[in-house]
């Protein structure tokens, strides 16, 4: 297992864990909580402090939280506390905090290349507010796709990428998130399930969208930023350079003001037993997604 994926499976095992120690196996998980139980400060970032999701702020044996207030966006204010939370729980980060001056500041989203720490508190985050236990209780009541990202997202209270992220990580069928801006990929996720469909060559940052259901959603801003939906059909070839034949349900969802849209990728018509079966850590990302 390469480095950086043997630190983000200890992350995630610590995001689990921790949210076993303190009992939350019922959805939605109280990150606030946690941290006021660990003694840890919590407070709004000031006006000021653009650009700044959140800060994590250590001295000595004491810490403090500043988070970026969203009211309408509790998904966000959520996995940004998370987020801080796996700076103080995961392994090496509160050294590294102390011997950087005992201040670390994150910023939502991808500015340039990340640094390892901000990708391993992501996916503490991830797995402290969606054990998965949890997240599967809410897939086997869910239909397949769309539908199961959203109940998620409700029940999870996180945003709508980073429960379709968990939802393709512990799917019990094939399913493949998409995030895309415009006319080109950004990123996408493939549940183990997908996988074993075949060998797939992923879709890349920068590469241009098939003609479809999604390309054409894109070409309408409005419905991108009114996070306005559209259901389709595709053909698995048409997204990745497979030589299999297996139609896909194809649903869309705008992203709001980040410009960007959800797609999913499933089909009720491919059987559950055949995807099970054991993957290294790791090895589901084509590149870090963008949980937040």
């Amino acid at each position: 297992m390469r480095p950086a994926a043997a630190r983000e499976d200890l992350a995630q095992k610590t995001g689990e864990r921790v949210a076993r120690a303190y009992g939350m196996t019922q959805l939605p998980i109280d990150p606030f909580a946690i941290a006021a139980a660990e003694q840890i400060e919590i407070s709004a970032l000031p006006a000021g402090e653009g650009g700044v999701s959140g800060v994590f702020l250590m001295s000595g044996l004491q810490a403090a939280i500043l988070y970026r207030a969203s009211p309408r966006h509790p998904g966000f204010e959520r996995f940004s506390v998370a987020h801080e939370l796996g700076h103080y729980f995961i392994e090496g980060h509160p050294e590294m905090i102390l011997s950087g001056g005992g201040r670390h500041e994150s910023r939502a989203g991808f500015r340039g290349t990340r640094s390892a720490v901000e990708v391993e508190a992501d996916h503490f985050a991830a797995a402290l507010l969606m054990p998965p236990p949890a997240v599967q209780a809410v897939l086997a009541r869910a239909p397949i796709g769309l539908e199961a990202v959203r109940r998620l997202k409700a029940e999870a209270i996180v945003s709508m990428t980073a429960a379709a992220i968990a939802c393709a990580r512990h799917a019990a069928h094939p399913m493949a998130i998409i995030v895309s801006r415009g006319q080109a990929v950004d990123y996408a996720f493939l549940s183990p399930g997908f996988r074993r469909l075949g060998r797939l060559i992923f879709p890349r940052k920068g590469d241009p969208l098939p003609a479809g259901a999604t390309a054409s959603f894109n070409l309408d801003a409005a419905k991108v930023r009114k996070a306005a939906t559209a259901t389709g059909h595709c053909r698995i070839g048409d997204w990745f350079d497979i030589d299999r034949d297996i139609d896909l349900d194809e649903e869309i969802i705008g992203l709001g003001r980040s410009g960007r849209t959800l797609t999913v990728l499933s089909s009720e018509d491919l059987p559950a037993e055949d995807l099970f079966g054991s993957e290294p850590p790791g090895s589901d990302q084509p590149w870090s997604p963008r949980f937040r």
